[in-house]
């Protein structure tokens, strides 16, 4: 029979039929006993439950301490307001940046008004 083949270039016979059915049927058992025992472990973790909690190791350390910056934000977007309102309040409104040395900060609709006024400065024209 193996001549046949060689001689062709091709299988001559078909595959057996019964090692095809003898290989599903133990692939089944198998996958049967792998589902009997996954049920039986969850069903036996439902009905025991781990009944003592290892305390984490982290927490005797810290009690209230907080983590260093940056930290998680709780809520971003109530985070985020708050902050573009303040960012709007400094750019709005008059006030010192530094009141010994005498520096304030004026809005900053006004400040591009006065340098529209003053204009800005420019090249000369022989300097390259």
């Amino acid at each position: 029979m193996e001549e046949d083949s060689l001689k062709t270039g091709y299988e001559t016979r078909d595959a057996d039929v019964r090692d095809i059915a003898f290989t599903l049927a133990g692939l089944a058992v198998a996958a049967a006993i792998v589902f009997v025992l996954v049920y039986g472990i969850f069903r036996y973790l439902e009905y025991h439950p781990l009944t003592e909690t290892q305390p984490s190791p982290m927490a005797e350390i810290a009690g209230s301490q907080l983590p260093p910056a940056p930290r998680i934000e709780v809520h971003p977007a109530i985070e985020i307001e708050a902050l573009h309102a303040q960012e709007n309040a400094i750019l709005s409104t008059y006030g010192w940046t530094d009141k010994k040395a005498g520096v304030v900060r004026i809005p900053i609709d006004r400040a591009m008004e006065l340098q529209l006024q003053r204009g800005f400065p420019t090249r000369k024209e022989g300097a390259r």
